[in-house]
This record gives C-alpha cells, structure tokens and sequence, in this order.
C-alpha cells in the first residue's frame, strides 16, 4: 500500500507531461483538435491561455518528477498540490467560467480527482500510521 501514492503521483507527472506539452507546443494547443472550441474570435488570446496553462503542467510534472526521485517526503505534499488543482479546476469548469460545449478535460478530471482524493487520503492515513509511537512492550509479571 505505501507504494500507490507515488505510484500516482508518477502517473501524474506523466499525465500533466503530456497534457503540458499538448497545450504549449500544439498549434492550436489542443482547443479546437481535442476539446472542440471555436476559435474563429480571440483566437490569439485563447492559444495564449492554453499555452500558459500547459507551461503551468509542465512545471508541476518537473516538480513531482523532483519529488519521486530525490524528495519522497513531499509526496503528500504534491498529491495535495495536485488535488487542490485539480478540484478547483473543476470548480471552474462546471460552475465559475464554463465554456460552451463539454471539453474532454471535464470528464477525464473528475476520474482524476476521485483517484488523487482516494490516493492523498491513503498516503496521509499511511503516514500518520509511521508517525505513531510504536506500542510499548507489555509488562512482565512476576508470578
């Protein structure tokens, strides 16, 4: 079991990999080929955005990279990260600033969000487990 969190949290460095680069380096960073947005008004401005957003993955996946091979403590830090990113994306795709039709980031992020909420609360119940003092030896009695 301690090895799932960052088992997950691997695969999230792979996926905001992907994602990252897709949104920063694709031509139309994925708004019209994968999510279906028009782009015909504010063109400019919506690639600017995705690409900031993929550049921001980017960033993370380097940052969970960093945790997994030299920081394993932090793993419940970047699970946490990655959870809080990931709810309050959501938060705007379904009710803040929604875009006109459902984008393929909508369903896929809510499966994400139900591992890494599942994933934060296996590491945290993990790690309060080795922080507890171990149980002390039982008494001998004298007979």
């Amino acid at each position: 079991m301690r090895r799932i969190p960052p088992v997950v949290l691997g695969l999230f460095a792979v996926i905001n990999t992907v994602r990252g680069a897709i949104h920063a380096f694709a031509p139309d960073g994925g708004a019209h080929s994968i999510a279906g947005l028009d782009l015909s008004a504010g063109t400019r401005t919506i690639l600017s955005l995705f690409a900031a957003v993929g550049l921001h993955q980017l960033v993370m996946a380097g940052f969970q990279a960093f945790v997994l091979v030299f920081r394993r403590d932090l793993v419940i830090i970047a699970l946490g990260l990655q959870t809080a990113e990931t709810a309050l994306g959501l938060v705007n795709l379904y009710f803040y600033r929604t875009f006109p039709i459902v984008v393929p980031g909508q369903v896929f992020n809510l499966a994400l969000l139900v591992v890494l909420a599942a994933t934060l609360g296996l590491a945290w119940a993990g790690s309060r487990r080795r922080a507890s003092p171990p149980a002390a030896a039982p008494s001998e009695t004298i007979g």
